[in-house]
């Protein structure tokens, strides 16, 4: 607690007295995380523009997991998960708004892609890459190594250029 009033600028008394019980903050902090990953502006603009480069490098970052600040937060929380199905609720919760937006993300790269049903395959092996990879950095603080970030983008690309062609 006393780390998250430092983060914050909340006194810790005044944390207790906002949320109802442990679950709520960490409810709020998971929440709040996701929001502003996913109102990334970079999606969002290529979005409303159907930048594919942009696009492609915002999934390269999602992968990457070079973002994370507080690794041992991080653990803490996902280690909650496994003990409180509220907790793991809201991680389902999460990983239910992160496929949809990498589906999305998808869509923006291969926008006649008849098989949704293999956007959502292609998006469930990021979301896999990317929590094998936020794992790794949980253990080792070290970035990935662009050849290893770039092995998993050649995948990708050429899953996405299986589709263009298939979509034919």
């Amino acid at each position: 607690m006393a780390k998250l009033s430092e983060r914050s600028g909340v006194l810790v008394g005044q944390i207790y007295r906002d949320f109802a019980n442990k679950e709520a903050i960490v409810a709020a902090l998971v929440e709040h995380d996701l929001d502003e990953f996913l109102a990334g502006d970079e999606l969002c603009a290529a979005r409303c523009t159907a930048d594919r480069t942009m696009v492609r490098d915002w999934i390269a970052r999602f992968i990457a997991c070079n973002d994370l600040n507080d690794t041992r937060l991080i653990a803490e929380i996902m280690a909650e998960a496994n003990r409180n199905q509220r907790i793991a609720e809201i991680f389902d919760a999460m990983d239910d708004r992160l496929r949809g937006q990498l589906v999305r993300a998808l869509k923006i790269i291969v926008p006649a892609a008849p098989d949704e049903a293999r956007l959502a395959r292609l998006g469930e092996s990021i979301l896999i890459m990317a929590g094998g990879m936020c794992q790794r950095r949980l253990m080792n603080a070290r970035c990935t190594d662009p050849d290893v970030l770039k092995l998993l983008m050649d995948f990708i690309d050429s899953e996405i250029a299986a589709i263009e062609r298939d979509q034919g």
